[in-house]
């Protein structure tokens, strides 16, 4: 049996939960393996410092800290289970991304944090990886950061961990074996493809919004639900017949907003069924 956001009473077969980024296309080349969520294996410690480790520290400094950048959201997505997944991009001046940062928790393995990847010419210099590990015997939170070359080939990495994550900052990094940690997820998920595609998966309400739910189209996957402002177009269609349109492929457009009391939800701007 499905789960569905908090609130939401669902009124068929359909999966559920909420973001903005319009219908923007992204592409990276060479975003390496599949990418780390966990591991805290063949740990090798080292003395010595990586010889241009300030150089990776100032250029991920000055992306952190620029307050320039465009920041667009993915939606906001949850499976059956209770996992979730969400991707912030954020973009200089050119409109070209220079951050990713991917927002995960994982019911399987319990666990949860977030791996930021910072860019240069479309292409990951360093990464940092921030999430609790709740497959050892005792929890750990663990911050993991790799530099790569020009062919993003990982070159040097560094970890630390505690079991408070307030207490990492306050430690020292210990030399690691580096590992190709992929945006390949990331951006399945600002893409809306695979398990993160935007088929239409039914109608949901809270008693006073309607929503559309939207995901992959599986009784199990990923979802995400977006409030109904208006009903026209292909809107209308999907709601006149929400049995009959299960399945539908759509290309939607969406912003974030904040109601009155502060709750933060997706509103759907505009949704054309796919030929």
């Amino acid at each position: 049996m499905k789960h569905y956001p908090l609130g939401l009473k669902m009124t068929a077969m359909k999966k559920g939960i909420i973001f903005f980024l319009s219908a923007m296309a992204f592409l990276f080349v060479g975003c390496g393996t599949d990418g780390s969520k966990s591991s805290d294996e063949n740990v090798q410690q080292e003395s010595k410092a990586y010889k241009n480790e300030a150089d990776f520290e100032a250029r991920m400094a000055a992306i952190d800290l620029n307050d320039k950048l465009i920041v667009a959201n993915s939606l906001q997505y949850r499976d059956n289970a209770g996992s979730t997944e969400e991707v912030a991009a954020y973009l200089d001046e050119d409109q070209t991304i220079i951050k990713l940062e991917e927002s995960f928790s994982d019911v399987k393995t319990q666990n949860f944090g977030t791996i930021t990847f910072y860019l240069e010419n479309g292409k990951k210099f360093a990464t940092k990886e921030v999430y609790q590990e709740n497959r050892l015997d005792e929890p750990m939170f663990i911050e993991c950061i790799t530099y790569y070359d020009k062919t993003e080939k990982p070159v040097y990495a560094k970890m630390r961990k505690a079991v408070y994550e307030m207490d990492l900052e306050q430690l020292p990094f210990t030399t690691v074996s580096q590992k190709n940690v992929s945006a390949s997820r990331a951006l399945r998920v600002l893409n809306q493809e695979g398990e993160f595609e935007t088929t239409f998966q039914g109608l949901a309400s809270d008693g006073t919004l309607d929503f559309i739910i939207v995901g992959e189209n599986t009784p199990d996957g990923f979802a995400s639900s977006l409030a109904v402002q208006h009903t026209e177009g292909d809107i209308r269609k999907l709601m006149n017949d929400e049995v009959g349109m299960i399945g539908t492929r759509l290309e939607i457009q969406y912003e974030r907003m904040v109601d009155q009391s502060g709750l933060e939800f997706q509103v759907l701007l505009s949704a054309k069924i796919k030929k």
